[in-house]
């Protein structure tokens, strides 16, 4: 509470274990700023409105009553205080086709605001609110805004928590735990529930509030390299090759990356492209940075066979294809084994927006071995079905990274031999 009603710190992340008063702090910070310096506008959201009114509502009218403050009323759009202060509940639903850029709070003005159950929503929106607080009668109040959250490996875990462990953080981002046996409110039997969880890893989200959990033995990649992949700067530039994963309209991204040694910079990204589109688009990068045909490769799902025809000498890419060595099943196996190790050895940097940048990681995320427990088998990636099962979406950036991995063995394993006699 005194960071919310500081003079200095525009960002507060309160998070992690279940139970820990986020929703109370929420309302209770909103309602005691609000009910004395009248006028003022803030914001409420989560990724779903629905959740909004059942949840954050509820515990307004407890917090409200508990305190003793009457002086407001529900409306259609939030909360109305008798004093003119306003609360609007906000949609934080991320459309990737509707509304991409949360471009729908463009002409917001709010004194401050808060995210509840931020782990749910996607960073841009984060991003777009920061403009939109600072803009309402805050001559007496400080811009603010609010994140309450459980743990969870994406921006909050870079944004808020990794500079408190790491002890970087800054006067105006702070993070504090929120753990539940800090709540002297809770029932016994709360805590008790929480210690018999039998998935360890939700044991150590909502008991101990832990945001470095990961227990999937599965997982190829280390959660810290891959918030490294952005930051990497020692990575030395090399040769140039492009790798792009196509897509049609309505079928996924159309994704290229330009790689220079293994420095990759997101060039390409469209949601919605026509054949022609594609080859000209890819045509283009090609001969703005000097590429030649034999150093591009693009998925032969369907859509590279047809680019091959018209961009004759472009390699494509088979994932299905026998592997360079024998211990992978198929060369997509072998080049996602590939892509993981040069990440986890931070060898690998990649150049892309911050939206890009949240794709990537979730992506990275489901890189996983299938069947960790065969020790006889060849090793294997899950397949591209079980990926799009987890995110709900095509990992189209993990493919055109894993596809940039061909240019890291092709030239190893075709070498030719000299042989002095």
């Amino acid at each position: 509470m005194r960071l919310l009603i500081d003079r200095s710190t525009d960002y507060i992340g309160y998070g992690g274990a279940a139970g820990g008063g986020k929703t109370v702090l929420g309302c209770s910070w909103i309602i005691n700023v609000g009910r004395v310096v009248g006028g003022l506008k803030f914001f409420i959201g989560r990724d779903s409105i629905k959740d909004t009114k059942v949840s954050v509502l509820k515990t307004w009218s407890e917090v409200a009553k508990k305190i003793g403050f009457t002086k407001y009323d529900f409306t259609s759009e939030g909360i109305m205080f008798d004093n003119g202060t306003e609360v609007e509940l906000l949609d934080l639903t991320y459309y990737p086709y509707k509304d991409p850029m949360f471009e729908r709070f463009g002409s917001k003005e709010y004194t401050a605001g808060w995210i509840e159950e931020a782990s749910q929503v996607n960073y841009l929106a984060f991003e777009t609110l920061k403009t939109r607080v600072g803009r309402w009668r805050n001559d007496n109040v400080k811009s603010k805004i609010l994140c309450t959250f459980n743990p969870k490996k994406n921006w909050l875990h870079s944004v808020f928590y990794r500079p408190f462990a790491e002890n970087k953080e800054t006067a105006e981002t702070k993070f504090i735990y929120a753990l539940p046996t800090d709540n002297p409110y809770l029932p016994a039997d709360y805590i008790k529930r929480l210690h018999e969880l039998k998935d360890n890893v939700t044991k150590q989200r909502l008991l101990y509030g832990n945001f470095d959990y990961d227990d999937d033995p599965a997982a190829l990649c280390d959660y810290d390299a891959i918030a490294d992949l952005f930051t990497n700067d020692h990575v030395p530039l090399g040769d140039k090759t492009i790798s792009a994963d196509l897509a049609m309209k309505g079928r996924d991204r159309f994704v290229a990356g330009l790689w220079r040694g293994l420095n990759v910079v997101i060039k390409i990204d469209k949601e919605l492209s026509d054949g022609k589109t594609i080859e000209n688009d890819l045509k283009n990068l090609m001969v703005n940075e000097s590429v030649p045909r034999s150093k591009t490769i693009v998925d032969a799902d369907g859509l590279g066979s047809y680019l091959e025809s018209y961009l004759n000498g472009i390699k494509e890419f088979h994932g299905g294809n026998k592997p360079y060595e024998n211990g992978y099943f198929n060369l997509k196996s072998e080049c996602g084994f590939k892509l993981a190790e040069l990440i986890n050895k931070r060898k690998i940097k990649i150049v892309c927006t911050e939206k890009q940048r949240e794709r990537i990681i979730e992506e990275l995320g489901v890189l996983k071995q299938f069947d960790i427990d065969n020790d006889t088998g060849k090793k294997r990636i899950i397949s591209k079905d079980d990926m799009k099962q987890s995110l709900q979406r095509s990992p189209d950036y993990l493919d055109m990274l894993i596809m940039g991995m061909y240019f890291q063995l092709a030239p190893i394993f075709k070498t030719p031999k000299i042989i002095l006699t």
